[in-house]
């Protein structure tokens, strides 16, 4: 069988992707995996066969867009917006179909080359991450089936319908059409590496597929003093890598407070960046250990708690080992695993006027770290994500699909 990936970013939507391929691959089946060319080489530090298509243009396009300016900046949309849209006024319909627009600019962008390229590789099952309209399109046009692939949030978020459990937008289907596709063709199935207590319902009926969230955040090596206790709790602080490719100069205001928050508690305070970003941050509380390109799945399994922007790949990997999390978001839709954590008992989201608090922060980690509760419900969160089916156990899912 061949298997075409596609998505539009790296690195969380990209990594989400990474364990399927690679147990697509280790069953014997061909794999390719398709991004803009920016993200080719996070293909292959992965050790998949990228194929870059398209230009990039998606990161432009979230910097500079004003009517996305509400979706990058502070805030809070009502609670479970994705799962009940009809919690929505009409400023956030307009931000979501500036976010369809988007993603619909990155799919054209990358549709030219991605269809040539299936045309001549002729994959029999195509999988792509949930906002990479590009995918879907592909497989329709060669009358392959498709599949959906979210990266950890808590819905299935289709931004390409009208609020998001209605009728296709005008311009999915006219990206479709130019293509002599049929844009009600669309994935099958789509796979799921939420857990369930973190998972919301969708807002239309969809074929969701539950798999194990397997933590991949790339490559790395391991400093001496991972492994070496300090005698104190260590909790990691982190915007992600994904906030720095957006803004790699500096850190979110609120995780700089959170690292003088945490310096005046007796623990070890490990701040994790992405690659060459350490270097270019400054004004850094003293006592604050810098680890850079350290993949969060190495770091996370020797903390006591982590601070954090919200991120999937973050909040995922935190509880795939079992970690107590502070949320503390940074735009709208990072607030969403922070609001399901809470729920579940294995972390705390502060109020939005309280969460740039230096207070309230370290009080935050202070009950992570002495309540036993929060340790309790973080390791029966890991246990309910060990009994997920693997990426290995779903590829037989597409084998079925193609048969």
């Amino acid at each position: 069988m061949r298997v075409l990936f596609a998505t539009w970013a790296e690195p969380g939507h990209l990594y989400s992707l990474v364990q399927l391929a690679w147990a697509c691959q280790a069953a014997g089946h061909e794999v390719r995996f398709a991004t803009p060319p920016a993200s080719a080489p996070a293909v292959a530090r992965a050790g998949l066969i990228g194929v870059a298509v398209g230009q990039d243009v998606a990161v432009a396009q979230i910097r500079n867009r004003a009517d996305l300016a509400p979706w990058r900046s502070f805030g809070r949309w009502p609670e479970s917006w994705a799962a009940r849209p009809e919690l929505l006024d009409d400023g956030h319909r307009t931000v979501l179909a500036a976010l369809a627009d988007k993603q619909l600019t990155v799919a054209d962008a990358m549709a030219d080359d991605l269809i040539a390229f299936a045309r001549a590789w002729r994959p029999d099952v195509v999988v792509h991450d949930s906002l990479t309209f590009a995918g879907p399109l592909t497989a329709a046009v060669l009358g392959v089936p498709a599949f959906g692939h979210t990266w950890g949030t808590a819905t299935v978020i289709r931004i390409e319908t009208d609020r998001l459990d209605g009728e296709l937008r005008p311009g999915y289907r006219d990206l479709f059409e130019r293509h002599g596709a049929d844009p009600e063709r669309g994935p099958i199935g789509w796979f799921d590496p939420c857990p369930p207590s973190l998972r919301l319902p969708d807002p239309a009926p969809r074929r969701r597929i539950p798999v194990r969230y397997v933590p991949y955040n790339g490559p790395g090596l391991l400093p001496d003093w991972l492994h070496t206790g300090s005698g104190r709790p260590r909790v990691c602080v982190t915007a992600g890598v994904s906030g720095g490719k957006v803004s790699p100069d500096r850190l979110p205001d609120v995780l700089t407070g959170a690292l003088a928050a945490l310096t005046a508690l007796d623990v070890e305070v490990v701040l994790a960046v992405g690659a060459g970003q350490a270097g270019k941050l400054g004004g850094l509380p003293d006592g604050v250990r810098v680890a850079e390109s350290l993949p969060m799945t190495a770091l996370l399994p020797t903390c006591a708690a982590v601070v954090h922007h919200g991120g999937s790949g973050t909040g995922l990997t935190a509880a795939a080992h079992g970690v107590p999390q502070l949320v503390l978001p940074q735009v709208p839709i990072s607030a969403e695993i922070g609001e399901r954590l809470a729920h579940a008992g294995a972390g705390l989201l502060p109020a939005p006027g309280e969460q740039h608090d230096p207070a309230v922060i370290g009080a935050s980690v202070a009950a992570l770290l002495d309540d036993p509760r929060y340790g309790k419900a973080a390791a029966a969160l890991r246990e309910e994500m060990l009994a997920e089916p693997t990426p290995a156990e779903r590829v037989a899912v597409l084998v079925d699909a193609v048969a």
